[in-house]
């Protein structure tokens, strides 16, 4: 079945590494060493960028993961390396023209990734002007080598970016306020960009966002594409993703690990190879895959230790002639054990002249969860929320004796001020506390949603940290500012792009909007910003709605493994959500079931029925949910037998919004982007590759 894009880009592609082509060291002037498009002044006054260093393809295996400064050494590498595979061989008059028009390619961000992988994104720029939404992200293995690509460079027309346009930026300024009405709360400006219309033709354009908060029932940073000659408005949107929104899950869990060794096994030696499960899971099943490559397997003797030091025989010498052991095997002697740690596979050859490679291993794992101890266990749960039980605040003592909303133990921080009930969060207004135990019935009211949304964000950064291996937001440990009181009986809360601001709900539609799953949500608004930055219109803009809710969700889940208090659904904001607050019947999205909201799509075929991001959320939302859970889609009736327990499903979703998904992907895009994440955390040919690709077909996106 094809699938039809909406944003006129061509799909993902994952290209495999190809030879790169010598290029003399001053073609190479295509690199930034800075955030944006600054310019830099060349010979003559001409804009070229700045000057480096020959490439190279020095492995970066001593930088830790996370985000590298871009004027690292670590990323100098990687971007070199990167620009010199996506860059051709340039000929003198070629050369000539680049340095006229400036840098085709300018670098975004460099992350390293637990994998010990190097992902370098790219913003695309055609004759010096920036391409709206279009990025290149090259894939550095450990060897320093590109070994893949996500995005392509389709043909611009010349001149869109070299030409004078008709209209100057206070022109589409002034086109962009008439549109939007009323007063905005500061100046708009314009940027010059080059913009891919849904049909696929480039114009020269304008960017302009104008921003309206102040006194709004619905904020707004209505962002405008117009066309720099016609002034004809192109899109139109607004990137403030607010909350009023135009089978519970078991404690079964289930987790995969996988190990590539390629080790030799040699004649009348031994191969052994460890993997290590990091859930706290007791066995109720296990399985062993295995792929060796032998000449004799009726020499091997194949066994599995578990952490506790118990081995289990999986073959011994049997086999006779056939070559090579591929298959799964069925584990039940460890049932009972807790899988929690190092296991360790042992393939010896027993007999003469045969030699062979352990290639691959990896073991299923489902059982039981036994829920950890706190993060903090030193910490004492005496802080109560309204939504989340008794939960260990992180706070600062102030120079008065009082304590604060300000924890200095996640990244950079984690604060939360009170807004004051202001049509606009701003300042730093401190929620205090005389004794460090917050939400006593002696405690005024007002701190009551400041110690939710504390909660909230501080789970959110643990969520990050724990399961998906980032540091903050932008994987640096970016702080994290969170306002309640906004406004008076507000029924929202957003992520404006520095800041979380949460409304206390008006006692009837909901209460305030500080649970957990709704910070999650709008902090990963956050996420997705720092990262792929979804444009939030079509195709992209549904899963930029998407991927919140999973996020929020993840958020969810990953705390109620440490508190007991917290129940987690796949209802979105039902703990907020009136008449009936706390009743997983009665939330804003249904993520096992989204047509129930009477709104939702829950597969492609009806998109071009419901275009709107909240609704064509839907979509992918119901894709996570079978992927995690298995079932069947409702509207397609397909099934995914066996889902693969929440952890793989946030790590794989997690890793393709990060690392390969661009501005415009859309969910043909996506669904690539979810295979190769899957496929770089558990192997090609892994059961959770093939439960990716049965849940995005059971939604219709193929």
């Amino acid at each position: 079945m094809s699938i039809r894009r909406t944003e006129g880009q061509t799909p993902v592609t994952l290209r495999p590494t190809t030879e790169t082509a010598k290029a003399p060291a001053k073609a190479q002037n295509v690199l930034r060493v800075k955030d944006g498009f600054e310019s830099v002044k060349g010979v003559g006054g001409t804009n070229t960028a700045a000057a480096v260093a020959a490439p190279t393809t020095t492995p970066t295996q001593g930088a830790a993961p996370g985000r590298l400064a871009l004027d690292s050494k670590e990323a100098q590498s990687a971007i070199q390396t990167s620009l010199k595979h996506l860059t051709p061989p340039m000929t003198a008059s070629s050369l000539l023209a680049a340095n006229k028009s400036g840098p085709t390619l300018a670098p975004k961000s460099v992350e390293r990734d637990a994998l010990g992988m190097t992902h370098v994104r790219l913003d695309r720029v055609h004759e010096g002007v920036k391409v709206y939404g279009e990025q290149l992200i090259s894939h550095l293995g450990q060897d320093g080598k590109v070994s893949s690509v996500t995005g392509e460079q389709n043909p611009i027309p010349a001149g869109l970016g070299s030409q004078k346009p008709k209209l100057a930026p206070q022109q589409v300024i002034d086109i962009a306020k008439k549109d939007l009405g009323g007063k905005p709360d500061k100046q708009p400006s314009a940027e010059r960009v080059i913009y891919q219309d849904a049909e696929g033709k480039y114009h020269s354009a304008y960017q302009v966002e104008v921003t309206q908060i102040t006194n709004q029932a619905e904020p707004k940073k209505q962002n405008y594409i117009i066309d720099a000659n016609s002034g004809k408005v192109l899109e139109s949107f607004n990137k403030i993703h607010g909350y009023s929104r135009p089978l519970a899950g078991g404690d079964t869990q289930a987790t995969t690990v996988f190990a590539t060794p390629n080790a030799p096994i040699p004649d009348l030696g031994k191969a052994t190879s460890k993997v290590t499960v990091s859930n706290d899971i007791t066995v109720d099943s296990l399985k062993l895959d295995l792929d060796i490559k032998h000449t004799f397997s009726g020499d091997l003797t194949i066994s599995l230790t578990s952490p506790s030091g118990k081995t289990a025989v999986v073959q011994n010498r049997k086999g006779g002639g056939v070559d090579d052991v591929k298959g799964s095997f069925d584990l039940s002697a460890f049932a009972g054990e807790s899988a929690k740690g190092d296991w360790t596979l042992t393939v010896e050859d027993k007999a003469k002249r045969d030699t062979g490679t352990l290639q691959s291993w990896g073991l299923t794992v489902t059982g039981k969860g036994t829920t950890p101890p706190p993060t903090d266990p030193v910490g004492t749960a005496d802080d109560k929320t309204m939504y989340s039980g008794n939960v260990d605040l992180k706070t600062t003592k102030n120079a008065d004796g009082t304590y604060s909303l300000e924890d200095s133990t996640r990244g950079k921080g984690v604060v939360t001020y009170d807004a004051k009930n202001a049509n606009t969060a701003s300042g730093q207004t401190k929620i205090s506390d005389d004794n460090d135990k917050w939400g006593e019935a002696t405690d005024p009211a007002r701190a009551k949603a400041g110690i939710d949304a504390h909660y909230g964000a501080a789970a959110t950064y643990d969520f990050m940290k724990e399961v998906l291996g980032r540091d903050s937001i932008d994987g640096a440990g970016e702080k994290l500012v969170s306002y309640v009181h906004v406004r008076n009986n507000y029924v929202n809360a957003f992520w404006d792009g520095e800041k979380m601001s949460y409304g206390d709900g008006d006692g009837k539609q909901s209460g305030p909007l500080t649970t957990l799953d709704i910070a999650g949500h709008e902090i990963a608004h956050g996420l997705t910003q720092r990262t792929a930055n979804l444009v939030y219109s079509g195709e992209s803009g549904g899963l930029n709605e998407s991927f919140s809710d999973i996020i929020g969700t993840g958020v969810e889940w990953h705390a109620a493994q440490k508190n007991p208090d917290v129940k987690w659904n796949w209802t979105v904001g039902e703990a907020a959500w009136t008449p009936t607050n706390g009743d997983p019947h009665d939330g804003l999205r249904y993520m096992n079931d989204p047509t129930k909201d009477n709104y939702s799509v829950d597969n492609y075929k009806n998109y071009p029925k419901q275009t709107e991001v909240h609704g064509s959320s839907g979509i992918s939302n119901n894709a996570f949910y079978l992927l995690v859970e298995g079932g069947k889609n409702r509207t397609s009736g397909l099934e995914v037998k066996d889902g693969i327990g929440m952890e793989d499903g946030l790590k794989i979703f997690g890793r393709a919004l990060t690392t390969y998904m661009t501005p415009k992907t859309n969910f043909a895009q996506a669904r690539e982007a979810t295979i190769k994440s899957a496929t770089d955390l558990y192997g090609a040919d892994s059961n959770q590759v093939q439960k990716v690709k049965d849940a995005w077909t059971a939604v219709g996106v193929n």
